[in-house]
């Protein structure tokens, strides 16, 4: 028998999808011929991304590829919210989701302890991890994907969980809580599997930011101090790994790193 390509024809939604690791993922998931259905916080970015995955595949429907926004920020409105996009994406629960890769989040506010207050901290869990939280309320209820081996879920996190920089406490703390909801998910929504990859130092649009003020020496160190390689990860590189978790049936509460042996090397940049 010959191989299946596992991705062929199957639904991905893609929170985060309109730039960095979820973009990559959303390009990932069509060239391995799934129809895939992006999210962000901006409708217009989010319309001119579909566009742009439209053309990049001619020859594919341009029904396969969509895109809703949803605001992740608004705690008091974040179930009706993601309801609200979740029966648009599936036209009311007729058309099942079999995979959700969730990338989306913001720009943390990381002050130190000394500085910190408590709705500084609290607001940096909304969206990655009460927004997956909430996703996954909605998901229980067998309205949107099938309770199967064959669906999966994806949370992210990072690699700053376990080699936390200075000043990271709470980043680090925000994956943590990330990586526990991926193994209780993994028990509680079984058979529907689900998983967490921790990025290392990733070169998205939001990384780019940071470089912008850094000087080209400082940015060899960083290359250096943050991969054995020498060299930040590219988008594409580390939506492989959210596609091998995708697609394999029997990977659940598994935490994948692609971080360049990130781990393996010194904290100081």
């Amino acid at each position: 028998m010959a191989h299946q390509n596992r991705l062929a024809n199957a639904h991905v939604l893609v929170f985060g999808g309109t730039s960095g690791i979820g973009y990559a993922i959303a390009n990932m998931a069509l060239s391995n011929g799934a129809r895939v259905t992006i999210s962000g916080s901006g409708k217009p970015k989010v319309d001119a991304k579909v566009e742009k995955l439209r053309s990049l595949y001619p020859n594919t429907p341009a029904s396969h590829v969509a895109g809703f926004a949803v605001d992740l920020h608004d705690k008091e409105n974040l179930e009706s919210n993601l309801k609200t996009m979740l029966d648009k994406v599936t036209e009311g629960g007729e058309k099942n989701i079999d995979h959700i890769a969730f990338t989306a989040g913001d720009a943390l506010v990381l002050p130190k302890i000394a500085e910190a207050d408590i709705n500084t901290i609290l607001n940096g869990f909304t969206v990655r991890f009460l927004a997956p939280c909430i996703l996954a309320k909605l998901i229980a209820t067998d309205v949107y994907m099938p309770r199967s081996a064959n669906s999966s879920i994806t949370l992210t996190g990072g690699t700053n969980t376990h080699r936390p920089m200075a000043n990271w406490t709470y980043g680090a703390t925000i994956g943590a809580s990330i990586e526990g909801l991926s193994r209780g998910l993994a028990v509680d929504l079984a058979p529907i599997r689900t998983n967490i990859v921790h990025p290392g130092a990733i070169h998205t649009e939001l990384f780019q930011g940071l470089l912008d003020h850094s000087t080209p020496e400082a940015i060899e160190r960083l290359k250096k101090g943050l991969s054995l390689l020498g060299e930040f990860g590219k988008p594409e590189d580390i939506a492989e790994a959210y596609g091998w978790v995708m697609r394999d049936r029997f990977a659940t509460g598994t935490l994948v790193n692609s971080d360049g042996g990130r781990l393996l090397v010194g904290t100081e940049v």
